[in-house]
């Protein structure tokens, strides 16, 4: 996947990533959670939350690009 050019769709990936990391990772440290397992949830959810982020903009960004070439042939 290539990156896209705007430096805020860069950086919605990483701010979404660390939203779901924070919201899945403090509930659990609360009470008789185990320290480990939360930082393991965390770690999954924050790049699993990346990793879609990231597709769903590229998958935009590439329908939006390619709407725009097939006006201009």
């Amino acid at each position: 996947m290539s990156e896209p050019e705007s430096p805020v769709l860069r950086l919605i990936p990483y701010l979404a990533a660390i939203t779901a990391a924070i919201f899945i990772a403090l509930p659990r440290l609360g009470g008789d959670g185990n320290l480990l397992i939360s930082l393991v949830f965390a770690a999954v959810a924050y790049f699993a939350v990346y990793f879609i982020v990231k597709l769903i903009i590229h998958v935009l960004v590439t329908r939006i690009d390619s709407g725009s070439h097939d006006d201009q042939d």
